[in-house]
């Protein structure tokens, strides 16, 4: 079915506003917002006799890709740097140890429980590896679920820093699956890591020093503020995708540095960066349920079931307490909270599109179980979370 451009603006309207109102049905009866909008997109584009065949995988990544810019910036624009500093180290270690930690145990356990091949086993552990900004954001905020101090900011932290080193692992493994791959071993991609993560700490150190200046001096109107930080993150973007930085963490670093900065029209900008959060969250959810086939889905059900079991109960919790081992004051209750809240939402779909571009073995397979981890991820974890809290006792009382 052709749609005109005018069709087109049509659906797009309609898809937001259904989501907005479904959106608030879902969390009436405790089921994550973001669930309705994977759902509403999911329902369109599968090109069955009503609909649309949407099947746009490039440009869905990088559209993606750029949303998820925008919603890291804006996470890293909300967040206290006072109150990340004492748990910064936990943080860090979260995002970076535990997210390793995490794709070896699920792609171990893939190999050995299915017979995959090591490399797809491994690609699929680091597409699903990393919790996801948006959802934890969102179900924090719906949830209106008061943490003691230090675990909130443990599991935004995470949330926020975790998708340099899932996207990097992604990116690395989908290279080496590709024929003719480069060799590589434990000290080159080392190296390409510690070069990546540099570039992007570099950018966002020196953009957000820049910009401040700027909005400091420049004489700009209230409303043009939040554009001018927009165009900064498609900048970050570009120039790290040149460099071969990591622009998740340039826009994550950008957005601390302006939003513990002071300067005159930071409330405001606040304000618009929260929407534009939804809104990118909104696209993001709607693309990637656009791109999902559900007619494809009962062929992995199975496989995506028992992974999603191994994710929740065993991968995410080793991740978790292996990473969290060097810090005694964090107590056994709150390694288990931790372990529960690893959300799952947009960004394993993200990433998981980067095999589906580069047409790596088996990819639309790795895609559709990424899917299925992702809605059960936000079915069982999404919706327990306030419970869970309760359990462990770290809710505030």
């Amino acid at each position: 079915m052709q749609f005109t451009y005018p069709y087109i603006l049509l659906a797009a309207g309609i898809l937001i506003i259904a989501n907005l109102i479904a959106g608030r049905f879902a969390t009436r009866f405790g089921a994550p917002s973001l669930l309705a909008t994977l759902a509403i997109g999911m329902a369109f584009g599968n090109g069955g006799i009503h609909d649309f065949d949407y099947n746009y995988p490039g440009p869905t990544l990088h559209l993606s890709e750029i949303a998820l810019c925008v919603i890291i910036f804006a996470g890293g624009f909300e967040s206290n740097w006072k109150k990340f500093r004492p748990i910064l180290g936990q943080g860090v270690s979260l995002a970076t140890l535990g997210v390793v930690v995490t794709m070896f145990v699920t792609g171990a356990l893939a190999h050995w429980v299915f017979g995959w091949p090591w490399l797809q086993s491994l690609l699929l552990g680091a597409v699903v590896s990393a919790t996801d900004a948006a959802a934890v954001f969102s179900i924090l905020q719906n949830s209106n679920l008061k943490l003691k101090t230090g675990v909130r900011e443990v599991l935004e932290l995470e949330s926020g820093a975790n998708d340099p080193m899932a996207f990097f692992l992604s990116l690395s493994l989908t290279a080496m699956l590709l024929p003719n791959a480069p060799d590589a071993n434990f000290f080159s991609l080392t190296g390409d890591f510690l070069r990546t993560m540099m570039v992007g700490l570099g950018t966002g150190l020196l953009a957000g020093k820049f910009i401040h200046i700027i909005v400091r001096r420049v004489p700009l109107k209230g409303g043009q503020f939040p554009i001018v930080l927009l165009g900064w993150v498609l900048i970050l973007y570009a120039v790290n995708s040149i460099l071969g930085g990591s622009a998740f963490l340039s826009v994550y670093v950008t957005g601390i540095i302006l939003g513990n900065s002071p300067w005159v029209q930071r409330d405001i900008n606040l304000h618009f960066f929260e929407s534009m959060s939804w809104l990118m969250e909104t696209a993001l959810f709607l693309m990637l349920g656009l791109q999902v086939y559900p007619r494809e889905l009962p062929g992995v059900l199975w496989e995506g079931l028992l992974l999603s079991a191994i994710l929740i109960f065993l991968a995410r919790p080793i991740g978790t307490f292996a990473s969290l081992m060097f810090f005694r004051n964090v107590g056994l209750r709150a390694r288990v909270f931790f372990s529960w809240v690893g959300l799952r939402g947009a960004t394993p779909l993200v990433f998981a599109l980067i095999p589906v571009v580069s047409n790596v073995p088996d990819s639309h397979k790795i895609f559709n179980i990424a899917f299925i981890i992702v809605v059960v991820s936000m079915l069982i974890q999404g919706t327990t979370v306030t419970a869970i809290a309760r359990a462990a006792g770290v809710e505030k009382n």
